[in-house]
This record gives C-alpha cells, structure tokens and sequence, in this order.
C-alpha cells in the first residue's frame, strides 16, 4: 500500500516537471546509459578488433615474407655455397692463425717445385694492424736464376697470402756452374677476427 502511495507521489511529480525538462531529462538519463554501456563494453570491443587487425597485418606480412624466402630457397642455397666457397678461399689466403707449419710446408713446396733449396726459415712476431696481422718471416734459398724467379712467381701464387718485402741475391761457384744464393723477408697474414675502423 505504501508502495503505491509512492509510486502515485513520483508519478505527480514527474508530471508536475514541465515537459521540456523531462524531454532534457530522458535524453541525459540516455546518454548517460549509452556512455556507461559504450565505455564498458563497445569501446574495449572496438580496441580489440583494431588490435587482431594489426596483429592479422603483421602475420600476413611474415607469412608472406617465409612464403617468399621458401620460394626462393633453391638460389639462396646456392648463393650460399658460393659464398662458403669464397669465404673458404680468402680463409686459405688470410688464416686465423700463423700456422706456421701449413706455411714452412707451402713455400719448401714451392722451392722443390721451382728447383730452388729453401736452407732456412725463421719466424718473426705478428704485428697487428686493424683487423689483421702482419706475420714476417726469413728465408734463405739457393738456385739458379731463372729458377729463382720461377720461386718467387710460385710464392706470389700461393694460396695463402704472401709478400716479399726485400731480398738480396749473391754469386757462388765457378763461372760455368753459378748458383745464386739469397735471403728475403717476406710478409704473410692473419685474420685476427677485429672489424675495420671507420668506411
């Protein structure tokens, strides 16, 4: 009974209000409503679906980028073996290491095949520049002269890089059987693993 004694005073004083507040009443209350409803579920909802289409664009574009690396992988194989190809050679010609062995073998090789004595081999210390070292080294050798030349053109065309710095050369034996004897220095070289600096 109360109850309804309330509901009768609300409803004649909603229409006592005049009909332009409640005109501005409704409209409030709805926007109100359609703030709430709009800020807790539409709005989240939109952030969402913008949110999954970034994330849709950016897995469209690797896959398409893996589809595109997968088709291609035939020349990028064989891009690769040609660049191991040529990183295994410079290997040969700027070692890591002395390996002074490997070195020692390489130019007594090229004495034997030139017909020239290599007598002597003494190593020198590595000096480091920017990204590799200079390692020197002695050699005395005995032949005859074209064959030293020969010797010399071998070094320059050995795997590994060498260059010979100075060198000097002496007359031994009687005059119908001269033999050349000399020693040089010469210079090989090693990767020490140091990025160039600057360009």
């Amino acid at each position: 009974m109360k109850m309804d004694l309330g509901l009768e005073a609300l409803g004649r004083k909603i229409g006592n209000v005049a009909a332009t507040y409640q005109l501005v009443i409704v409209i409030a209350l709805n926007l109100a409503i359609f703030g709430v409803v709009f800020f807790l579920t539409i709005r989240p909802q939109f952030e969402e679906k913008q949110k999954v289409a970034t994330q849709y664009q950016e897995a469209k574009r690797d896959l398409d980028r893996m589809i595109e690396i997968k088709n291609n992988m035939p020349r990028y194989r064989s891009e690769f073996v040609k660049l191991r190809e040529q990183l295994d050679g410079i290997l040969r010609q700027l070692p890591e290491t002395k390996d002074i062995p490997n070195l020692l073998r390489s130019v007594s090789a090229v004495g034997t095949e030139s017909k020239v004595k290599v007598t002597y081999f003494e190593p020198g210390t590595v000096q480091n520049k920017e990204f590799y070292g200079e390692f020197p080294f002695k050699i005395r050798y005995n032949g005859p002269f074209h064959n030293i030349g020969y010797f010399f053109d071998g070094i320059r065309k050995a795997d590994r890089m060498i260059d010979i710095t100075d060198f000097s050369l002496a007359a031994k034996g009687p005059a119908n059987k001269i033999v050349l004897e000399g020693e040089c220095t010469a210079k090989s070289y090693i990767y020490t693993g140091q990025p160039p600096k600057g360009k």
